[in-house]
């Protein structure tokens, strides 16, 4: 073969690769969340926030872990909320409190934001992990759409460097997080809240009958101090709202009893310089049909304890607007 037209056939081939390379990447983002982050639950959000929410109208920003994704609707806060409209659920599954406070951080890109709420339970207070590949500056203008052509495209084909990687985020994601009836669903409603519809042969038994240990570090209260802080130095209003847990584990557990009286004192400590408000759930009361699992709730529970929260937070808006 002459080097002439060996050189064209080399060079047809590799435009070729190039070309189903960079149509598998388009496809990719048109359907998956691209790996930005180390966390698909993360990358999920920033996608549904890119293509379905307008930053400009959010005035109630939910954060946390799968207990703010789960145990929060956003959508039931504003049917029941003199003054939330506009609420979206930022929260990731799996986000330790000092993730929580990196989830804050973006808050910049919702510029009429009025209310902060922290959906928490003890179990998101041990860890100290962050999230890796965090750029703030990036992530508020790639929802916003305020990234120029050239950011754009530099940032999908980062971010499917490793095909591979993509690939196999794409054959799992249907059966991993498309099913409203597991702990991975990242079936978002119209506000990013995740309802679960986790019931009878769905339930996992470890998860429902042990209680987590009450180990909680000093500076995951610091974080909620911080994030207090900053809320008050941008006008926020601050919530910490701690959810319940299963009733029969919290009256059949003296640890859990405790686990969750001290959370309690040492959030309200660290809010207290800030004027952060603490909303307890447990004393409502809710049974067992409302939960899946010792602190997750249903789609039942979670619409409950959703609309009690809207109406604590019209009471202390209120109060304090007195």
């Amino acid at each position: 073969m002459r080097p002439k037209t060996y050189l064209k056939r080399l060079f047809a081939g590799l435009a070729l690769i190039f070309s189903v390379a960079i149509g598998y990447i388009v496809y990719f983002n048109i359907y998956y969340p691209i790996p930005i982050t180390d966390h698909i639950s993360f990358d999920a959000k920033l996608k549904f926030v890119r293509e379905n929410v307008d930053p400009d109208k959010v005035d109630t920003l939910i954060i946390g872990s799968s207990i703010g994704l789960n145990d929060l609707l956003g959508t039931v806060l504003e049917e029941n909320s003199k003054h939330i409209n506009h609420a979206l659920n930022f929260s990731v599954y799996g986000a330790t409190t000092l993730q929580a406070e990196q989830l804050m951080e973006l808050a910049e890109a919702f510029p009429n934001l009025k209310r902060v709420i922290y959906s928490a339970q003890y179990s998101d207070f041990p860890h100290l992990w962050k999230f890796k590949n965090f750029d703030p500056k990036l992530l508020i203008k790639y929802m916003r759409h305020e990234l120029n052509p050239f950011s754009y495209l530099k940032l999908l084909f980062k971010s499917c460097s490793n095909l591979f990687f993509c690939y196999e985020r794409q054959k799992k994601w249907v059966p991993e997080h498309m099913r409203r009836n597991t702990f991975e669903s990242l079936i978002f409603d119209s506000s990013g809240s995740v309802p679960l519809h986790i019931y009878g042969k769905d339930i996992i038994e470890h998860r429902w009958r042990l209680p987590h240990p009450g180990i909680m570090h000093p500076e995951s209260f610091k974080a909620v101090a911080r994030m207090a802080k900053k809320a008050k130095e941008h006008g926020w209003q601050f919530y910490l709202v701690h959810q319940p847990y299963r009733k029969p584990l919290y009256e059949q557990h003296k640890d859990v009893r405790n686990a969750m009286a001290f959370f309690d004192t040492k959030v309200k400590e660290a809010m207290r310089p800030y004027g952060g408000e603490l909303i307890r759930i447990q004393q409502i009361g809710l049974g067992d049909a409302y939960f899946s699992d010792r602190t997750h709730l249903n789609d039942r529970g979670s619409s409950v304890v959703s609309e009690y929260v809207a109406r604590q937070i019209d009471k202390l808006e209120e109060k304090n607007t007195k």
